[in-house]
C-alpha cells in the first residue's frame, strides 16, 4: 500500500470514529489503532520481503505511522465538525 492510500484509509477511519463515538476523548483515544495497524503492516511487509530490507529500514517504524495518524486526526476533526453541525439542527 502506498503512503497516500494509508493516509486516505486513516482519514476515513478517523471520520467514521468521530461520527460513531459520541465521546470525543474516547474517539480520539481510539485513533491509537492507526499507528499500531501501520506498524503491524510494516512488520508483515518486512517479513515477506527480506531482500528489500536496508540499513535504514528501522526508521520506517518511526516515519511510516506518522502521516496516516495525521490523516486520521484530520478525518476525526472533520467528523466532529459535521456531527456538531448536525446536532445543532
Amino acid at each position: 500500500m502506498a503512503i497516500e492510500g494509508a493516509i486516505l484509509l486513516a482519514a476515513a477511519f478517523g471520520f467514521i470514529v468521530a461520527i460513531l463515538i459520541s465521546n470525543a476523548k474516547l474517539g480520539c483515544a481510539s485513533l491509537a489503532l492507526v499507528p499500531i495497524a501501520m506498524i503491524f503492516l510494516l512488520t508483515r511487509w518486512q517479513d515477506q520481503n527480506p531482500d528489500a530490507i536496508r540499513s535504514t529500514s528501522g526508521l520506517d517504524f518511526l516515519f511510516v505511522p506518522f502521516w496516516p495518524i495525521i490523516g486520521a486526526l484530520c478525518g476525526f476533526t472533520v467528523g466532529l465538525i459535521l456531527r456538531e453541525q448536525n446536532d445543532e439542527r
